[in-house]
């Protein structure tokens, strides 16, 4: 089964021609990878049409016609699925909506990142109009604004405890990037870094035990902060460009980091070792970064989002799909491609059930996580830059170059 004709033609002779999973799978990958992805569509197919025979029958096609490594691979993926589609916490209520219930239209330019309080109480957005904004997330209410940016806000992350608001910004001149607030009552805490040129800081992540600020800068560099004493811990090289996304795994074992280059990589923080890189820039990493800032083609990674099981984390970025991978062994589980353009930001909701992506076609988009499949398209005036789901998984908020914030609700259709 190693061409893509007998791939398909095993779908085709089971399942039919119209069935949807012929056009949900990438047929020229290797098999291993291949073998993974169709189990996981067919039991996603299984589970819309109950009773359908011809799952098992075209799993034990297989079986007969691949080396006794990949039957392995076959008979422990198919039962793993199966069990997690067993639970009744897998399955998505179809019936569920999202419908805007408020729109917050007080920043001046692009709101270029959105974040949630672990409480769910407050939401914090920060712009290109330099300021950073506290919102009550139930009601709306505009809380405060803070100023002290000279530059476009591009990051603010919350700490794991809500007591404190980082906030990262572009160039600054004679001071740092970073900055740390107090969130009640809401005033500047502390400037970390500074200097007489601080080139910008793309993204902000907080360790899960609230110890350690990780901040990813343009100079191709992810630095890691003590929030104690507002000092630099250590820092990580290895990206070629700018460092555009960073998640820690919930956990606190892994960091993920996206850059301007094209790599994917996750770090072991504590010992500074770099574990893994994915999606390798061409050639060397110098000119790779080089060919990636000038020829969009060859696409920037723009998010990444590690989900709360600690299992996956997805990818996205520029002239490519969403992407979801086995953060312990790096492999590739699944490939999502209803964006055009580029697509800025990507969050799991809390239970780790749904994907949400905001993007350049000015949709945002709902993922089951499990099956790949859209389940809804939201829309901005603009390109979305940023979204992020509240802690009880019922709201979701997204910020967009239109100068909007939208506060979305899940209901019952």
């Amino acid at each position: 089964m190693q061409s893509e004709s007998e791939r398909k033609g095993y779908l085709m002779r089971s399942l039919g021609i119209s069935t949807p999973v012929l056009n949900r799978l990438v047929f020229n990958q290797p098999v291993d990878r291949f073998i993974t992805d169709m189990l996981r569509e067919l039991v996603a197919f299984s589970e819309t049409t109950p009773g359908q025979p011809a799952l098992c029958a075209l799993l034990q096609v297989i079986r007969e016609d691949v080396g006794d490594d990949v039957k392995a691979r076959i008979d422990e993926l198919h039962q793993q699925i199966q069990e997690e589609l067993k639970q009744p916490e897998n399955k998505y209520n179809q019936n569920l909506t999202w419908q805007c219930i408020r729109t917050l239209a007080q920043h001046s330019d692009t709101v270029s990142s959105v974040a949630i309080s672990p409480d769910g109480k407050i939401l914090a957005s920060g712009s290109l109009d330099k300021t950073i904004k506290l919102w009550n997330l139930e009601t709306g209410n505009l809380l405060a604004t803070l100023v002290g940016h000279s530059s476009a806000v591009l990051s603010v992350a919350f700490s794991p405890v809500g007591q404190i608001l980082a906030s990262s910004s572009n160039l600054e001149l004679r001071d740092g990037c970073i900055k740390l607030w107090d969130v009640e009552p809401a005033r500047l805490r502390q400037t970390l870094g500074g200097g007489l040129i601080n080139l910008r800081v793309n993204s902000l992540a907080f360790s899960p035990d609230g110890q350690t600020l990780a901040s990813g800068h343009a100079e191709a560099k992810i630095r890691l902060w003590h929030l104690g004493s507002g000092q630099l811990r250590q820092t990580l090289k290895g990206h070629g460009w700018d460092v555009n996304s960073l998640a820690f795994s919930p956990d606190g074992r892994f960091l993920v980091s996206g850059g301007l280059d094209g790599a994917i990589k996750i770090w072991n923080w504590g010992t500074r070792e770099e574990v893994r890189t994915l999606k390798r820039p061409p050639r060397s990493e110098w000119i790779g970064s080089l060919v990636s800032w000038f020829d969009s083609s060859v696409g920037s990674i723009w998010s990444v989002a590690v989900s709360p099981d600690r299992k996956t984390f997805a990818s996205a970025g520029s002239q490519q799909p969403i992407e979801l991978w086995d953060l312990e062994t790096g492999k590739l589980l699944r490939i999502l491609t209803e964006h055009s353009g580029t697509v800025y930001s990507v969050a799991f909701s809390a239970d780790g059930k749904i994907l949400a992506s905001g993007g350049e076609d000015n949709t945002i988009k709902l993922w089951n996580v499990l099956t790949g499949e859209l389940l809804e398209s939201l829309e901005h005036l603009g390109p979305v830059r940023s979204v992020a789901f509240s802690p009880d998984g019922q709201t979701l908020v997204s910020g967009s170059a239109d100068t909007t914030i939208k506060l979305w609700q899940i209901h019952d259709c």
